[in-house]
């Protein structure tokens, strides 16, 4: 088994790890492994891999969630559930995850606008791909400042509906004025 298959194998044992250094370490090791241009972990090891690492990092305090969620975030391979923990996680751990992974599904980002913070919600804004149904979401749930930051992303997908409730909002929000105007 190569070096990084090994390491892969080594996270089936990262929960009777007492240490959290230990575990801390082997993690690290791990993300290294696969944003190093090292061999890609089959179908089956990617699996398992991105439910340990999902299960393991709810384990640890926010600065190294944080650091997780930026790696799994900035990773080209998809790490669906731990992007989807990271997303519901504190807005220090969700947001690189909300504007950067592309492992969020639309649904998932539809949950984090239902049930999050006006925090998550503006990180949702800042995507580079924000779908018309994310865009309705938002406006519905999202304060002026969120429906704001959405009006200022190019690159969102508003529906013509979706504008209607802004420019209704508008008429009585200074904050929304000059950008519905752009």
């Amino acid at each position: 088994m190569s070096q990084a298959g090994s390491r892969y194998a080594l996270l089936k044992n990262l929960s009777a790890n007492s240490s959290s250094d230990q575990r801390r370490e082997l993690l690290r090791t791990v993300t290294d492994a696969l944003t190093n241009n090292a061999r890609q972990p089959s179908e089956e090891e990617f699996a398992e891999l991105d439910q340990v690492l999902s299960l393991a990092a709810s384990e640890y305090s926010t600065q190294v969630r944080t650091e997780f969620a930026r790696l799994v975030a900035a990773s080209v391979t998809r790490f669906c559930h731990a992007s989807e923990q990271f997303a519901m996680d504190d807005i220090e751990v969700a947001m690189p995850v909300l504007r950067n992974s592309q492992a969020l599904t639309e649904e998932a980002l539809l949950r984090v606008v239902a049930e999050k913070s006006q925090a998550h919600l503006l990180a949702v804004t800042k995507r580079d791909n924000v779908s018309p149904r994310i865009s309705e979401a938002l406006v519905h749930k999202g304060s002026d400042e969120v429906v704001s930051s959405l009006l200022a992303n190019e690159r969102a997908m508003i529906s013509d509906a979706t504008y209607e409730v802004v420019a209704r909002r508008a008429e009585t929000s200074k904050l929304l004025q000059a950008p519905l105007v752009n």
